[in-house]
């Protein structure tokens, strides 16, 4: 499995519109194939900071996403209303929610 991670500066005064933008997306990108688990997250520091993640089953769902119509109307909604964005792309190694057992994730 793979996650995604995006840092996004939004727009002064941008961020209830962004963060309704994010919401109307991640119930789109959600239905696509090889989807996980999508999470919005804002630094209380900095509130105009947000970080995105996206997890997919393969690096290959996602690049089928990326390169989708879809995600570039998506994107489009989003652009107006930020700064900047970075991206990263990271392979989950492990994972676990309390009460369970570790999953590996990773390959070797």
């Amino acid at each position: 499995m793979i996650r995604a991670v995006l840092t996004m500066v939004v727009r002064e005064g941008c961020e209830r519109a962004f963060e309704k933008a994010w919401l109307d997306a991640a119930a789109v990108t959600r239905t696509m194939p090889g989807a996980v688990a999508q999470t919005m997250l804002r630094d209380p520091g900095t509130p105009r900071r947000y970080v995105i993640t996206a997890d997919w089953l393969t690096p290959e769902h996602l690049t089928v996403y990326q390169d989708s119509d879809r995600r570039h109307a998506l994107s489009a909604a989003l652009e107006p209303l930020r700064e900047s964005a970075t991206r990263e792309l990271l392979e989950i190694v492990a994972h676990f929610d309390p009460g369970t057992e570790p999953e590996q994730g990773g390959r070797r």
